[in-house]
């Protein structure tokens, strides 16, 4: 699995993840990030900036950052035959996994591969 990028989570993620990224795993322009972590579900926005720099925002993603503050985050690319990407908390001592999933909406809000 290849890092997309990590982040240690501040209290001014919650507003938003910025992040560099040169390589091709994730989707341009603007597309919705379903995360879980086996339990529960996560939708989070994902959009390219330009010059190879991508933000994750949006609410639940200011909801799950604020639960989760000091926690170390790494957001893998998808492996072959996968259709979703991984992320991996760091949070003291323990670390959990949990899948990211993509998936891009069209303007009919139908989901597009």
């Amino acid at each position: 699995m290849t890092v997309i990028g990590e982040v240690n989570l501040v209290t001014h993620h919650q507003a938003r993840w910025r992040f560099l990224y040169r390589g091709h795993a994730l989707p341009g322009g603007t597309s919705i990030l379903t995360v879980t972590d086996g339990f529960q579900w996560w939708h989070f926005q994902c959009r390219s900036e330009g010059d190879n720099m991508y933000c994750i925002n949006g609410s639940e993603w200011s909801r799950f950052v604020q639960t989760r503050i000091n926690a170390m985050i790494t957001l893998y690319s998808k492996e072959d035959g996968e259709d979703f990407h991984r992320i991996r908390l760091k949070s003291g001592a323990s670390s959990v996994q949990t899948e990211l999933r993509y998936g891009l909406y069209s303007q009919s809000n139908q989901w597009r591969r």
